[in-house]
């Protein structure tokens, strides 16, 4: 083992962090950290932390003591230690404070993350039977990425469903349709914003069309349920 590491090539010059062991009560949460999270989005990380455990480092600013990405993930795992008696291992960088919320929203900013190719998100569903709630996807999540189509639900209730031949080259055929609607950076046509005045109103029109208040992705299925209602008020 030692003269494999011995001929390792140098670590490159772009790495910043060093893997270092910290008590969990030197992580400060950063005051500025502009990123939330619903709980929605709580419960699935939990759920996933449960199941594979912390699986990525937490990046930490020794100079200031901050996290600097991972403070859901280090708040999941207060909870489930029910303690802050706990060491974690963590990616240590040194920077100011500056550098540090740079960093900070660089590691945060979905718009650096990429996108899904949804051929092969479904083939991990279809080909390795890996199910979306695994994946930490829902059925409103499931019915954004693959346009509202009633199979790419019941892929998402039941993956045996696809496995049937007949239709597996269908659903395909759909999938890239929708694959290719949402890599057209320049159409917004699939999708409708609704903005409330207030967070009231916004859970007043959930509790109407019968949807949690924490889901923000509606189908065109839930938003007529509104018609619907208000339709049988007027008869």
């Amino acid at each position: 083992m030692a003269n494999e590491q011995e001929q390792l090539p140098p670590i490159s010059k772009f790495q910043q962090y060093k893997p270092m062991r910290v008590a969990r009560k030197a992580l400060k949460n950063a005051p500025y950290n502009p990123r939330i999270i619903d709980d929605s989005a709580k419960k699935k990380l939990k759920a996933a932390i449960k199941k594979e455990g912390l699986v990525a480092s937490i990046t930490w600013n020794q100079r200031t003591g901050n996290i600097v990405s991972g403070h859901q993930r280090v708040a999941i795992m207060d909870a489930l230690e029910r303690t802050k008696e706990y060491s974690l291992d963590v990616d240590m960088i040194d920077v100011d404070l500056k550098r540090e919320k740079e960093i900070n929203v660089q590691m945060n900013n979905t718009t650096m993350q990429g996108d899904f190719d949804l051929n092969k998100l479904a083939d991990l569903n279809i080909d390795d039977g890996i199910d979306f709630d695994s994946m930490g996807f829902d059925k409103n999540d499931v019915d954004f990425m693959f346009g509202g189509d009633e199979r790419f639900s019941k892929l998402y209730d039941n993956p045996e469903v696809v496995k049937e031949k007949d239709k597996l080259a269908d659903i395909k055929k759909k999938r890239t349709k929708a694959n290719e609607k949402l890599k057209d950076k320049n159409r917004i046509d699939f999708y409708d914003m609704i903005i409330f005045r207030d967070s009231e109103e916004r859970e007043a029109f959930h509790r109407r069309i019968s949807v949690p208040a924490y889901e923000n992705k509606l189908s065109v299925e839930e938003l007529e349920r509104l018609k619907s209602v208000s339709d049988e008020k007027k008869e």
